[in-house]
């Protein structure tokens, strides 16, 4: 019988709730050890609807478990409970983004190594089977001759009509401001302390957008320059960038959250094939990653849209993480990877924002 890592989980919110404990509970794999959330009501209500034994309030506690193996991370600021499990020797799977900042990205990969432990980032994206396809359609594509990552998003008021949700009305309003403020000091770290008009932008940067920069770093790389960027309506931004070889990326993302279809989309263009990764509401369970790939079939333009798999990304990606955890296997989504992904989105909130590098 395959080994069963305890999982601790920090940070009892809708993605935890929705997607990590559920397929914890179900992945034979893993056992649900521990739970923590800042709201005693939210870690009464997960602990009881999935019978977990150890409920707390603060990860210092929970991280101090002898018995974990892993800690998921699914707060807010990720890097302090992060560097908390990984300097106690726990394994962690941390969702993306990394960390606020480059620096405390550094130094969780860093607390990784030390501790010889593994750090994955939860970019499910790249364990979806339609993406996995693509990846391979692209690599076998003789000639690129340009890129188009596109991703508008959506409503998320959706979850709390098809999900019963715990949610928070217990915390002290003092407690709230005290963190808002920490994580707005984090997030100003990399785009100057200056910059406060930037918040929104770079927030949306490095939550949302984030999962763009790394599906594209999957899929092909990242642009090695940028070469024009524009921020506007808040959130949008706008971009060209370039390859080394000559390839041209079009980038157009913001937040159009009055939408209820999920606006997301990669396109690929060869010179006798275009592809196109469709994705659905990340929180909507099961529902498939369209791949559609249009080329010529003799005379006639043909169009196959692909359906990999109903398999579920996130599930998925909690399979890849135990295989590297008792496999010794190096994450597919590597602290490494994550910490270049953060990079390249600072470098595109600065440029679109017109600040100097």
């Amino acid at each position: 019988m395959p080994q069963k890592l305890r999982v601790g989980v920090v940070g009892c919110g809708q993605i935890a709730q929705i997607a990590h404990l559920p397929y914890l509970q179900e992945l034979p794999s893993f056992e649900i050890a521990a739970v923590c959330d800042l709201s005693p009501q939210v870690v009464d209500q997960v602990g009881e609807r999935f019978h977990v034994p150890h409920r707390f309030n603060d990860h210092a506690d929970l991280v101090k478990l002898p018995d974990l193996d892993v800690v998921l991370v699914t707060n807010k600021n990720h890097a302090p409970p992060a560097l908390a499990a990984l300097e106690a020797g726990k394994h962690v799977l941390v969702e993306k983004p990394i960390a606020f900042n480059l620096k405390q990205a550094a130094e969780m990969i860093e607390a990784a190594r030390r501790s010889r432990v593994t750090l994955m980032v939860g970019y499910m994206k790249r364990y979806d089977p339609a993406f996995e396809r693509a990846q391979q359609l692209v690599a076998a594509m003789q000639q690129v001759h340009m890129i188009r990552v596109h991703d508008f998003a959506g409503t998320y008021r959706i979850n709390h009509e098809i999900y019963d949700l715990a949610s928070a009305s217990d915390l002290d309003p003092q407690a709230l401001a005290a963190f808002k403020a920490q994580d707005d000091a984090d997030l100003l770290a990399d785009i100057g302390t200056d910059r406060r008009d930037l918040l929104e932008a770079h927030d949306i940067m490095i939550h949302l957008c984030i999962h763009d920069i790394n599906a594209l770093h999957g899929l092909y790389g990242l642009p090695d320059q940028i070469v024009a960027a524009h921020l506007y309506d808040g959130t949008f931004v706008t971009g060209l960038m370039t390859y080394k070889n000559g390839v041209r990326l079009i980038w157009e993302t913001g937040n159009l959250v009055s939408l209820v279809d999920w606006d997301e989309q990669i396109k690929v263009w060869g010179p006798d094939r275009r592809l196109e990764i469709k994705f659905p509401f990340p929180y909507l369970k099961n529902a498939a990653t369209l791949l559609n790939i249009d080329e010529n079939e003799g005379a006639s333009a043909v169009r196959r849209q692909v359906v990999a798999s109903y398999d579920e990304a996130f599930k998925r990606e909690w399979r890849h993480f135990y295989d590297c955890v008792t496999g010794g296997i190096e994450p597919r989504t590597s602290g490494a990877e994550a910490l270049r992904d953060l990079e390249f989105a600072v470098e595109l909130t600065r440029s679109a924002s017109g600040a100097s590098s």
